[in-house]
């Protein structure tokens, strides 16, 4: 009778155990997630899909009709905002519901409209709802949905030489339609921490970009570049390629002031350039106003 009860009571588990365990590794499987009010279809987790699971048949199809979907705003013609003198910088989207982060000065001389353009075609105006200009940051809220967003590596801990990126609407003459990847050195933090040192091309136009590592993630906010000339003037050296970017807990001390719930992770895993700039392009803004 003793083994008789243990047998009884072990068969039940086991039994349980196998109707518990295709429901477990279902919740971990990768699914083609829709979201149609952002326009949006990517892979994730089905336990992180907050839109409808479609199947990869449909996915196809989707794929399809959100290109052209894309492709018809791309060639609607431009409002009247683009006709006269205007400054632009650099954004990216941190919360889903169209908060932007970009520089203070960027947006310092727009007196009447600030407008945003998104990488998929979206145009929408802008809001300041948080400003900080002796950290040179600033908090907008858009009209519009965020394609993506981005998410912040905490803590940084990245040797100095790491290869990093700095991705936005860097001008070259002529202010570019669409933002540019460029890769550059990783040169360490200032005395305090409050800001990074970079080896990387910066321009007019990255300002309020954000600086990645090698996953992608958000390690600083661009500011300023060497003034090249200046430093040549003052002292005979030529140095080149030399950006600044506001380090992350002042960043991230920023955003928490102004409750707003970013993405943050521990987690850093390398990935090519090319895979780097694919997730980064759909939370990057182009942010402008007329002067």
């Amino acid at each position: 009778m003793p083994c008789q009860s243990v047998i009884t009571r072990v068969i039940p588990l086991f039994l349980l155990a196998l109707f518990l365990t295709p429901t477990v590794s279902a919740e971990k499987r990768v699914v083609q997630c829709y979201e149609p009010d952002r326009a949006l279809l990517q892979p994730r987790l089905a336990e992180n899909c907050k839109g409808q699971i479609v199947s990869e048949e449909e996915a196809k199809r989707l794929k399809v009709k959100l290109h052209r979907d894309r492709i018809k705003r791309a060639m609607q013609p431009k409002s009247k905002r683009h006709q006269g003198p205007r400054g632009h910088g650099t954004g990216f989207f941190v919360t889903d519901d169209g908060m932007v982060v970009t520089n203070h000065h960027v947006i310092e001389a727009c007196k009447k409209v600030i407008w945003i353009d998104t990488t998929d075609g979206q145009e929408g105006t802008a809001t300041v709802v948080g400003k900080d200009k002796s950290n040179d940051l600033a908090l907008l809220k858009t009209t519009l949905k965020a394609p993506a967003t981005a998410t912040f590596r905490i803590p940084v801990e990245i040797d100095k030489g790491s290869e990093i990126t700095v991705i936005g609407y860097g001008t070259n003459k002529l202010p570019p339609i669409r933002p540019k990847l460029v890769s550059g050195k990783f040169q360490g933090p200032n005395r305090t921490g409050t800001r990074l040192r970079m080896k990387v091309a910066v321009r007019p136009g990255n300002s309020g970009g954000p600086v990645l590592d090698t996953s992608g993630h958000v390690i600083g906010v661009v500011y300023a570049q060497l003034n090249t000339p200046a430093v040549f003037k003052k002292n005979g050296k030529l140095i080149l390629d030399r950006g600044f970017a506001i380090s992350n807990p002042v960043a991230l001390r920023f955003l928490e002031h102004h409750n707003v719930n970013y993405q943050k992770t521990t987690k850093s895993e390398p990935r090519p350039r090319e895979a780097v700039f694919k997730e980064a392009k759909p939370f990057i803004a182009r942010v402008s106003c007329p002067r």
